[in-house]
Formats: C-alpha cells, sequence, structure tokens
C-alpha cells in the first residue's frame, strides 16, 4: 500500500480518482480535492468519482450483526470499485479504514488505496508533541471506537495512555447527514461531548478533540461550543479530512491550469432527498460544482454485489 504522505506523483496523466465512504460525509473531502484542482491547478483531465460503499439506506455499516459481515459489505464493494478502472481510491471513512486492511481486497490490490487512519494519527500526534500537558480525544462512530486504531497508534509512538481518551458516538453520522447544525444533531453531540468530559475528569489542561468520522467536520460549530462549555482550559479541534485532501493533491501532476474535471456521484441505494439537500447546501459555499454532482447524483442498484 502506498505511503499516504508520500508526494510522488505516479498516476496516469489523466487519472481517475475514487473517494468512498459509507455515507456523504467523505463529500468533504471530494469538495476538497475539486476546489484545490481549479484553484492549484493539475493534469489536464481528471475523474473524480464519490462511491457510496453502503449497500442499503437501512443497512449501515454501524448496524451491522457482526465485523464479519463488515469486512465481506465493503470487500464487494471495493471490487465494484475496481471495475470503475480508478488509478486511486481515497477511503474517506474512518469506518471503512478501520476494516480496509482485513479484507480478501486489501491482500491483492492493484490500486492505490489510501484511508484516513493514518492522516487522524499523524494530527493528533502533531499536537500532542506541540502541548506536552494536553489530552487528546477521539471522536467517531463505534465501529472506530472499538477497534481503538488510532489510540493504539498513538501508544507505539509513545504517548502515554492517560492523555488518550475516546468517546463513541452512535448514531451521530446518520443524524449529522440530516442537518449539520439543527437540534438533532445539537443534542447528541452535547450528550456524547458531556460523557467524554465525566470520562476525562480534567476540564483545565489542553484539549484535542479529533474528529475522527468524516460526517463530523460538518458539524463543527456544534463540537466547538459543547467543548468550550464543558472544558475550561485551551481547546482545539482536528479534523484530518484535509489532510488527506492535501496529500491526494499533492500526488497530482501539476499543470498550467484548472484541468477539465468529471465530476460523478454514484450510490446502490437511493438517497433520501433531506440529506441531499442538507449536505449540498453545507458543502455549497465551498464546492458549488460537488453540491451539483450530489443533486444530480447516479444510482446504481449494479454498483457492487451482495456479499
Amino acid at each position: 500500500m502506498t505511503d499516504p504522505r508520500s508526494s510522488r506523483t505516479d498516476l496516469s496523466p489523466a487519472p481517475h480518482i475514487v473517494v468512498t465512504d459509507s455515507g456523504l460525509g467523505g463529500l468533504s473531502i471530494f469538495a476538497d480535492l475539486v476546489e484545490g484542482l481549479r484553484t492549484r491547478g493539475g493534469p489536464p483531465r481528471i475523474a473524480l468519482t464519490y462511491f457510496n460503499a453502503c449497500p442499503a439506506a437501512d443497512r449501515g455499516y454501524n448496524r451491522m450483526a457482526d465485523t464479519a459481515e463488515k469486512i465481506r459489505v465493503f470487500d464487494r464493494a471495493l471490487e465494484g470499485m475496481v471495475r470503475l478502472r480508478p488509478d486511486m481510491i481515497l477511503i474517506a471513512c474512518n469506518t471503512l479504514s478501520v476494516l480496509y486492511h482485513r479484507t480478501p481486497f486489501a491482500r491483492r490490490a492493484s490500486v492505490s488505496a489510501l484511508d484516513i487512519i493514518g492522516f487522524g494519527v499523524e494530527t493528533i500526534q502533531a499536537w500532542l508533541e506541540t502541548n506536552p500537558d494536553g489530552r487528546a480525544l477521539v471522536l467517531g462512530t463505534p465501529t472506530t471506537i472499538e477497534a481503538d486504531t488510532h489510540r493504539a497508534a498513538l501508544r507505539a509512538l509513545g504517548f502515554a495512555p492517560d492523555r488518550l481518551a475516546a468517546q463513541p458516538c452512535d448514531r451521530l453520522a446518520g443524524v449529522i447527514e440530516k442537518g449539520p447544525m439543527a437540534a438533532a444533531a445539537r443534542e447528541l453531540i452535547e450528550r456524547y461531548i458531556a460523557e467524554a468530559a465525566a470520562r476525562i475528569g480534567d476540564r483545565q489542561a489542553p484539549l484535542a478533540a479529533a474528529l475522527c468520522c468524516t460526517h463530523y467536520g460538518y458539524s463543527r460549530p456544534l463540537f466547538e461550543a459543547e467543548l468550550r462549555r464543558r472544558f475550561t482550559g485551551p481547546i482545539a479541534v482536528l479534523d484530518p479530512n484535509r489532510a488527506m485532501s492535501e496529500s491526494a493533491l499533492r500526488r497530482l501532476s501539476p499543470g498550467s491550469g484548472a484541468p477539465a474535471l468529471s465530476l460523478d456521484v454514484v450510490s446502490r441505494h437511493a438517497f433520501d432527498p433531506e440529506r441531499v439537500a442538507a449536505i449540498a447546501c453545507a458543502i455549497e459555499d465551498r464546492s458549488p460544482a460537488t453540491a451539483a454532482a450530489l443533486r444530480n447524483y447516479r444510482r446504481r442498484p449494479d454498483l457492487f454485489e451482495d456479499p
């Protein structure tokens, strides 16, 4: 697997990049890629596809029976991505990144696949090194928190376990998709930050809250407000999404101008119109082209097979 921090350019002159998530959170990374290419330039032509790896509207990965089922489903989704002939796959989802290295696909993959976990670990590491008295709080889905990949990597780097807290945020990603700044999202964020504060105890030490779910950045103001209400010390909110998009942009060949972009959003099942409207509105200012691609997404029931 290619090192996600590599700046080496080894893609085709007209690359096809697939960005995948189990929902619409990773569209924030997709949007950063689109606007980064428009402002910085790149190869003459680039195709960007956003691939929803969720098999059905009522069958999200955090609702599947066990880890084995999650791995089987994601493995089939990855095979579906390969049929699109990408030059690179960005796994813009912490839950799917946790699963990726356990899939049969990962052991035989011929396509470079970058997952977001490493970017989250590096972002937290940099903050902890510059704040020796601080603690980090990993916020994520139940699958991400149960795997404990972020904290395990940070402990292996020498950080004391008592500097590393974690908080599962069940159902929050789905609620954010319906309205990132809505009351329902605010209520869940308040509940989970309160639980984290009770677990951490010390409210005065510097704290970095890492948004280790790509959806959470849409509700960043709500996280910041609740963190400042619960903690009296310095607060930092860390979002690995930008680190991932920056790494991908560095790997693309520089160009003399903005490339011709082909944008496609595909899903096996129909998106809830409420979610499309909410996320399109959330990214409209950042990337109107991405918002338009989402509103004009294509439903492809044959996108990948059931395991």
